[in-house]
């Protein structure tokens, strides 16, 4: 059922994809704490402290724009399959500005929130529990050697390397910066600026360098890039809950194909599907505890923390199921691509999901300028010394 009635109107693809284009919905920003580090100081200080999280909702005029594509019924100038997928569109927008309005409210954001991103089946759970207790051999993981980093660079090789990639994969008007808004240490891909954001203190091993190009580069930034040029707007950012587990899926099965995947990265995401499947009715102390069996403690933090963010009084039972998206898309990309290699290159046409490969094969969207394989990356980390 859709979130608002509709009335019958109609609007071309430019005026919807407009409207769409003012939304703000920030939910990182919004559903990181502004008090998260001296809560999680208070957390580690004490045996029974639960934090109690406070967040903030940024100006925007979400209510207003939203309503008036509520009224919109049929996109004029399109493919009745396009003319669908942006009238989903407009719905997953407001069911995901009603989660970011519940932030801070437990019994409404995780009723959003499961509605949303859907909790973890029975099957993906015992996946889950084969890889904590280090069933692991199916994956094809990079034994990482204790103690021998090697050479660490830092944000200005990072960004010379960087552009240098960008050019290789003639990716012409994206860009590397600096950026205090994410996490420390931290690479993020920001689509609608074209920029590769970077934590101006990182430090980076050559071996995480190559997993981060391969991830964010090789995965994020192509899709989004193909997605421009593929006429649709909305293929090259953010669209349908259903991308998200490929978008995810896929880069992680990237870093699986060039050996650059982990046990440590492949625990801690079993782990989140382990924490949302058991922690909703826990505290955060109890799931932090729970975790602690197979997990670091600081490990154990962040995975209870990303699965309780956008929660208040953490005492008090609520989980945010969307982290659930790692373990799942792996599990579903490897699947499907071990059965449909050819799958693989129509992926990369835009920010969509396997549903939406007919549409490469149908000529709907354009088949991808450009698909990344083992022995172009091969060449461009030879060239940038990595």
């Amino acid at each position: 059922m859709n979130i608002f009635s509709r009335k019958k109107t109609k609007l071309t693809l430019q005026e919807v994809s407009s409207l769409l284009n003012n939304l703000r919905i920030p939910t990182a920003l919004v559903f990181t704490p502004t008090n998260l580090e001296s809560e999680k100081k208070k957390f580690f200080n004490s045996d029974t402290y639960e934090p109690q999280f406070e967040y903030r909702i940024v100006k925007n005029d979400n209510e207003r724009i939203l309503k008036e594509l509520s009224d919109v019924d049929e996109i004029t100038d399109v493919d009745p399959r396009i003319s669908d997928f942006y009238i989903k569109l407009i719905d997953s927008k407001a069911e995901a500005n009603s989660l970011m309005n519940a932030v801070g409210e437990n019994e409404k954001f995780t009723d959003i929130s499961i509605k949303r991103y859907g909790l973890p089946s029975i099957k993906l759970f015992r996946n889950a529990c084969r890889v904590l207790r280090g069933n692991t051999s199916n994956y094809n993981l990079l034994v990482e050697q204790s103690g021998k980093r090697g050479e660490m660079l830092k944000y200005d090789d990072i960004e010379k390397i960087c552009n240098t990639v960008l050019q290789e994969l003639g990716l012409e008007g994206w860009g590397v910066s600096k950026s205090m808004n994410i996490a420390k240490n931290g690479v993020k891909v920001g689509v609608k600026t074209k920029q590769i954001l970077v934590d101006p203190n990182i430090e980076r091993s050559k071996y995480k360098l190559r997993k981060t190009l391969v991830h964010e580069v090789g995965t994020h930034v192509l899709r989004a890039h193909n997605g421009l040029n593929s006429g649709f707007d909305a293929l090259s950012k953010p669209n349908l809950v259903e991308y998200l587990d490929i978008e995810e899926g896929l880069a992680t099965w990237n870093e699986h194909n060039m050996s650059l995947l982990t046990e440590r990265w492949l625990r801690n995401k079993a782990a989140m599907v382990y924490a949302i499947y058991i922690g909703e009715l826990l505290s955060f102390r109890q799931l932090y505890n729970s975790l602690l069996g197979v997990l670091p403690k600081y490990s154990a933090f962040d995975v209870t923390f990303r699965v309780k963010r956008g929660l208040s009084d953490t005492n008090r039972p609520g989980i945010y199921t969307k982290d659930i998206c790692y373990f799942r898309g792996f599990k579903r990309v490897l699947w499907k691509l071990s059965k449909s290699p050819n799958l693989y290159s129509s992926l990369y046409a835009g920010k969509i999901s396997f549903k939406q490969c007919d549409w490469v094969e149908d000529g709907l969207i354009p088949k991808p300028l450009l698909v990344p394989s083992k022995a172009l990356w091969e060449e461009i980390f030879k060239k940038v010394g990595i």
